[in-house]
């Protein structure tokens, strides 16, 4: 029933954007992150229906938003779905623009620690807050992160819950697939990770200390397009299309557990990561993405300013004044003329 509804979703798009097929597609190059927030873009360009909208999307694939910021600026992309950690400094440095938001981004990212160090068996330290570890406990030890990123985020998040800082712990910027494998092979004491590997390190016998969600810190990846594209009249309309395709391809895989699913591990397959099905079944059925009626109903970037723009004041990583500057950023005008808002 879910894979004739996700077909009969996918047939009523098509219909709907057959006038698109008159005039020759607008090209948007698109970066993508090699997890969860990127295989809808694959399973879109696989099937057409980038084409259908009136777009050809052609993708370039990261591990990070960091070098997707990077590309944008260069011009190599106009666009790309990144999380809140590379979107901060994209908006306040790069004047890139926030135009949709993609799906929540807190659940399983934790950080996950070795069980036999001691703070994985210290619980109830902060009160309101279920994590493990305590100031004495962590102190000292090595925390594998990615920086520029919601691990990097959900590491400061952390170690200022329990009254520490950076300064108390050994931090190990890593890309985050190396991270992973780096402790797998037994370097650093807690790895920082997304529900790519923390669900699964979890289920080996590793301990989650926390995550975004346990540390009360709503997330949501979003699509960041650079100021060149935003001002270009035919890349703008472009930009609309593809916030059109990707809400209804988002409810077509919500509607499809087992279709999203597949979609997933073939992705993780393809980037060279290894992922076993009831992990990516799991993350399909926690982590929903924004389709048409979410997005219309959303307060664009509401999360993502009340959480990561004063986080990285705080942490000195822009200026109080870049505040504005970033809020201006973020842009509805697009979702507008998709017809989105």
């Amino acid at each position: 029933m879910k894979k004739v509804l996700s077909l009969v979703l996918v047939l009523m798009f098509s219909v709907i954007c057959l006038s698109a097929l008159a005039e020759d597609p607008i090209t948007i190059k698109m970066g993508i992150l090699d997890g969860w927030t990127g295989f809808p873009v694959k399973y879109v360009v696989d099937n057409g229906l980038d084409v259908a909208g009136g777009i050809k999307i052609e993708y370039l694939v990261f591990s990070s938003g960091a070098p997707a910021n990077e590309a944008m600026i260069s011009g190599d992309i106009d666009c790309a779905i990144i999380g809140g950690g590379a979107s901060v400094p994209a908006l306040a440095n790069l004047n890139s623009k926030l135009i949709m938001e993609t799906n929540n981004d807190t659940i399983g990212m934790s950080l996950i620690a070795r069980p036999d160090l001691a703070c994985a068996s210290v619980s109830g330290a902060v009160e309101g807050l279920e994590i493990k570890g305590d100031a004495d406990s962590v102190r000292g030890i090595t925390i594998l992160t990615t920086s520029g990123t919601l691990q990097y985020y959900a590491t400061v998040k952390y170690l200022e819950a329990i009254g520490l800082t950076t300064d108390d712990v050994k931090l190990v910027s890593m890309d985050a697939n190396q991270a992973y494998q780096a402790f797998q092979l037994g370097e650093g004491d807690v790895l920082t990770c997304s529900n790519n590997f923390s669900f699964d390190l979890v289920k080996e016998g590793n301990v989650e200390l926390a995550s975004l969600t346990s540390l009360n810190c709503a997330a949501t990846a979003q699509i960041v397009c650079s100021n060149a594209a935003f001002s270009d009249p035919t890349k703008f309309e472009g930009l609309a299309r593809l916030c059109k395709v990707m809400a209804n391809a988002y409810d077509a895989l919500n509607a499809d557990t087992d279709l999203a699913t597949e979609n997933y591990v073939n992705w993780v397959h393809l980037n060279g990561g290894s992922i076993t099905e009831e992990t990516a079944r799991t993350i399909m059925e926690q982590k929903p993405y924004y389709g048409v009626e979410a997005t219309k109903t959303r307060e664009l970037g509401a999360d993502f300013l009340a959480n990561f723009v004063g986080f990285y004041i705080m942490t000195e990583q822009i200026d109080p004044e870049q505040k504005e500057d970033i809020e201006a950023n973020v842009r509805v005008d697009v979702l507008q003329a998709a017809g989105l808002k």
